[in-house]
């Protein structure tokens, strides 16, 4: 069947050929080809840290847990579903590395990986400009990205297969499992006088800061290929995921400008389960395809009025879009994959309407050890699963019939570790390995923004010296996020206020070398982290499961970059540090002896606290060298 993709493809060639084809046959065209090959790579400085998301990586490899399989629920189990007791024994443990014959015997297998190399890809970008006049040009980005099969996890990595736009991100990209192809530019630019616009494929950056994303609110990010932790200097300009839109301003003659921009709903593209910077345990089913197919045709737009005020510059911002986050909940698996001639058959239909899943291979979860260990680290209370009988679209019938059945106990109970250790470990017992299905739904909101920038000027080479400070803030009313009650069917409502301080100055140290630029900031958030997960969830240990949470997120930046004195050479820092104890370490050299070769080197160490309170605990298996090694022509 002819896809809306594809014809969206051949709009873009022909968005290529035309112009170009017929502006060639013009005398005085303008034409600026560039671009770059690059070699780039991630190694772990150790290699027995893995993304603790992956089948490969889960903390549970090689370690049996004992199953808190409780008395009287294993009782009623074994009185109500007859053959059960060859397939439930009162010493179960953790099954990821346990494989059960019907006669109760088992045998230990680990699923863990140790991979040398996070990140390993070759990339290309090719540059086209053609300036017809003063007042036309059109500009063509193409980039393309291969990954070879250095990562290991149990069967093919898929790093850039999404289901979004025919299976790719965006409408001009195509993609396989280890390769991608898109037009992250496709423009045509048009000035006239104080007007000023730009139609066709684009990237739209608003604000002015490393790390965070403030005013920056038009575009989504596209996590596949390093996630966050290519160059923090860069101010994701490799990660705004490109989308179709207009995008056009008028200046004024008194100094301000009038900007607005419509663009094509994108969302963000996180990078996909057993991927090397992936942020879902793959004891996850994502189902992301519908949620998008029911925003696909929506647009987004923004204006924002900028201008000068004697020294003191202001802008006004206002933005209408889908939160490009998504929020998660449960959703049906239906999945029944129990065979019918199984003592477990009757459990089939009811477990279709579910979230639930049975799995094989390592990759759910066994014991409710690894239910809390994994619900704490995705900031979520992982003993509040009496939201999940209550909220899940299943039947009361359905319902009714599973607890009969099974003859647990009344979901009031579950408000405690030991009730709901035991009935989750008799889940386990009596059905194996399970994976759980949640859904990824996109909501429309309204950002009102506000961003203000001073300069002082003071005695030459002093720290008040042109030193820039900039503000920004938005408030968002009624943002949907993610319920931290375990993904519960009704999602988080509430406002969000961000805020920023940036401290901005080149400033010389010496008359040797030329200035060193340096950034400091300071961001606050009141209801969710950098990632979107709202901060009630914080604070849950699988020891603890109840999360504490956190009264507001706040976290500091400082940046520094320090060119050679022949500039051939230059050294970089970037260091994220989340108030409660989480930090990102960056440093970096940069070494460039002309004009078409370039290497660089940096390093991110990142590292958590172990008791959830932290966004950076997240990621702290990420301790890596990282290169880069550029052909420019």
């Amino acid at each position: 069947m002819f896809k809306v993709t594809q014809l969206w493809r051949g709009v873009a060639i022909a968005l290529v050929l035309v112009p170009f084809a017929y502006i060639q046959k013009a005398k005085a065209i303008d034409w600026n080809v560039s671009g770059f090959i690059r070699q780039e790579g991630a190694f772990s400085l150790d290699s027995g840290k893995e993304n603790y998301y992956n089948q490969g990586g889960n903390i549970f490899n090689d370690i049996d847990v004992p199953n808190q399989l409780a008395a009287p629920v294993q009782a009623a189990l074994r009185a109500n579903v007859p053959g059960l007791e060859a397939f439930v024994a009162p010493d179960v443990t953790n099954r990821q590395q346990i494989i059960y014959s019907a006669d109760g015997n088992h045998q230990t297998k680990s699923f863990a990986q140790d991979n040398d190399w996070n990140l390993i890809q070759t990339r290309f970008e090719i540059d086209v400009g053609a300036k017809v006049n003063d007042n036309l040009k059109f500009v063509t980005k193409l980039r393309g990205v291969y990954v070879p099969d250095e990562y290991d996890n149990h069967g093919d990595v898929n790093y850039f297969e999404t289901p979004f736009r025919g299976d790719c991100g965006t409408r001009l990209e195509s993609c396989g499992v280890n390769y991608m192809v898109d037009l992250p530019s496709l423009y045509a630019d048009y000035t006239n006088g104080p007007l000023w616009l730009r139609i066709g494929n684009q990237q739209i950056a608003w604000g002015e800061a490393i790390f965070f994303r403030v005013l920056d609110t038009a575009n989504a990010l596209d996590l596949r290929r390093h996630s966050v932790f290519d160059f923090a200097s860069e101010e994701y300009s490799d990660k705004r995921v490109p989308s179709l839109g207009v995008r056009g301003s008028y200046s004024f003659k008194n100094d301000w400008e009038l900007e607005a921009w419509t663009q094509e709903s994108q969302v963000n593209i996180l990078s996909n389960e057993n991927t090397p910077y992936n942020v879902i345990t793959s004891t996850f089913v994502v189902h992301q395809e519908e949620g998008f197919d029911e925003i696909d045709d929506e647009w987004n737009t923004g204006v924002r009025l900028r201008g000068q005020v004697g020294d003191l510059g202001l802008q006004f911002t206002y933005t209408d879009r889908i939160n490009p986050d998504g929020a998660f909940r449960w959703t049906e698996s239906g999945v029944n994959v129990i065979p019918t001639d199984s003592p477990l058959a009757g459990f089939g239909p009811l477990l279709q309407g579910s979230p639930f899943e049975p799995a094989t291979g390592g990759q759910g979860v066994w014991s409710a050890r690894q239910w809390f260990e994994h619900a704490s680290a995705a900031r979520l209370d992982g003993l509040n699963i009496q939201d999940i009988l209550d909220d899940l679209p299943l039947t009361a019938a359905a319902v009714g019939g599973f607890y009969a059945t099974a003859g647990f106990p009344a979901p009031a109970t579950y408000n405690d570790m030991a009730a709901t250790s035991g009935t989750l470990d008799a889940f386990f017992a009596a059905l194996g390995e399970f994976r759980g299905h949640i859904e990824r739904n996109y909501h429309r909101e309204q950002i009102v923004g506000l961003g203000a920038n001073y300069i002082f000027f003071a005695e030459p080479d002093t720290w008040l010296d042109q030193l820039i400070v900039r503000a920004e803030a938005t408030f968002t009313e009624d943002r949907v996020f993610t319920d931290p009650s375990l993904l519960g069917k009704d999602y988080r409502v509430e406002d969000e206020l961000i805020a920023s301080l940036v401290l901005e100055k080149y400033h010389r140290f010496s008359r040797d070398f030329p200035a060193t630029y340096m950034v400091l900031q300071y961001l606050h958030k009141s209801e969710s982290d950098m990632f979107g997960r709202h901060l009630d969830g914080y604070g849950a240990t699988a020891v603890n499961p109840r999360p504490t949470g956190r009264d507001g997120f706040d976290a500091v930046s400082f940046a520094l970059q320090q060119p050679s004195p022949t500039l051939t050479w230059r050294t970089d820092l970037a260091v994220l540090y989340d108030l409660e104890g989480g930090y990102l370490v960056q440093p970096g050299v940069r070494w460039k002896p002309n004009a078409s070769m370039s290497a660089e080197v940096f390093a991110n160490f990142v590292d958590g606290g172990d008791d959830n309170m932290d966004q950076m605990s997240s990621f702290d298996y990420v301790e890596e060298l990282s290169f880069r090694l550029t052909f420019q022509y």
